[in-house]
């Protein structure tokens, strides 16, 4: 009896020829808010991915920041993760001032172990003396190979009445990470620079590059180390891309709140030319009960319905999109082909948020509706 009943409403909305017109387009309009939600989401969310990507192969997933003094700490961790095999550089970060004739520039100045592990980014071309991100060749304007000073302020000799210590270093080539934060203030010099530099012979950091080492190393020694992830040291980052995604998914959750204003007023229209049917469905022997759950089901399967035809065209566009679609954007962008990144908190919320808004105003018409119109009334006004 139920599937009769579904029978019959939907050949009432889509075959009838009093049929209601403002409800096909309310569900026309769910079908594309949870196509717009998940198309929206997984261009920005592969977006992001790709840029948190290209900053984590430079700064890797996580960082341990040590004391000089705590060198026995320090030979501790390496020895756990040589023996683990994990991808680690032993590094001294200093802030320093870069010079190249009257220029100066502040720079996080990374001196690395070259004889333990080169990242990747180092690898790929060769790393001898020094390497500078080409946002800051070009704002010194110099071409490598080329000799510039690097400049300690707070490691001063007193011999000299105060002045600053500085060491000339060789600039063997540039490279671009396609990442703001890193091209305009960080450089890569052996750790052999560094330490000549500050006079001493430690290191005061050891970055990670493989995600699973962090869980193995917060396991092993807990709160014994000092260990920060790339997460935690860009957090000003992390929280600007959730917020922005945040307002994404708002603004895209209030079109969905204008749309089921339209499936109310759809609705409303529609309860009023199916009342005599359903006074004929309640004479002819059918509960009040079963009339109202029948057709409650029935408005909240086309919602359901609806989204999910959504959903799938909009995943299929996506997956269409990711194999077949040209480089559209210009030269000046990173990503010329823009990346898709579908997850499943994507589709959980391109699904959740326009049904969950629809039920509610579903609902909202089905109060109102037993409100405004008793069958028995209804009845006995026709007779």
């Amino acid at each position: 009896m139920r599937l009769a009943f579904f029978r019959y409403f939907t050949a009432f909305i889509f075959k009838a020829k009093n049929r209601q017109k403002l409800l096909i387009l309310a569900i026309s309009g769910l079908i594309l808010s949870s196509f717009s939600l998940i198309v929206l989401q997984s261009t920005m969310g592969g977006l992001q991915k790709k840029l948190m990507e290209r900053s984590i192969s430079v700064l890797g997933y996580g960082s341990i920041y040590f004391s000089p003094k705590n060198q026995d700490q320090i030979e501790k961790v390496k020895s756990f993760l040589k023996t683990h095999q994990f991808p680690f550089t032993e590094e001294y970060e200093a802030e320093l001032i870069l010079k190249h004739k009257t220029y100066l520039t502040p720079v996080i100045v990374h001196g690395i172990n070259e004889l333990t592990f080169i990242p990747d980014f180092l690898k790929s071309e060769g790393f001898k003396q020094a390497v500078v991100p080409l946002d800051i060749a070009y704002k010194l304007e110099l071409l490598p190979p080329v000799n510039l000073k690097l400049i300690s302020p707070i490691h001063v000799d007193s011999f000299f009445e105060d002045i600053p210590r500085s060491q000339t270093v060789t600039i063997d080539r540039t490279f671009y990470s396609s990442v703001p934060e890193i091209d305009q203030y960080h450089m890569w010099v052996k750790l052999s620079t560094v330490q000549n530099l500050v006079q001493s012979h430690s290191i005061n950091k050891i970055r990670i590059y493989h995600e699973n080492v962090l869980k193995a190393l917060q396991k092993e020694f807990k709160n014994e180390i000092q260990l920060k992830t790339w997460h935690e040291e860009n957090a000003t980052l992390v929280w600007a891309l959730k917020l922005e995604s945040f307002i994404m998914v708002f603004l895209f959750g209030a079109m969905s709140l204008l749309i089921s204003l339209t499936v109310v007023s759809g609705l409303l229209i529609f309860y009023s030319k199916i009342k005599n049917d359903l006074s004929s469905f309640w004479i002819l022997g059918c509960s009040l009960s079963r009339i109202e759950k029948t057709h409650s089901l029935f408005l909240y399967s086309i919602s359901f319905f609806s989204v999910t035809v959504g959903l799938i065209l909009g995943v299929l566009f996506l997956y269409l999109f990711d194999h077949f679609a040209p480089e559209i954007m210009p030269e000046v962008f990173v990503d010329r082909k823009i990346p898709i990144a579908i997850t499943f908190k994507g589709i959980s919320l391109s699904f959740l948020i326009p049904f969950l808004i629809s039920s509610i105003f579903v609902r909202f018409s089905i109060l109102q509706f037993k409100k405004d119109y008793n069958l028995l009334d209804h009845v006995r006004s026709i007779s």
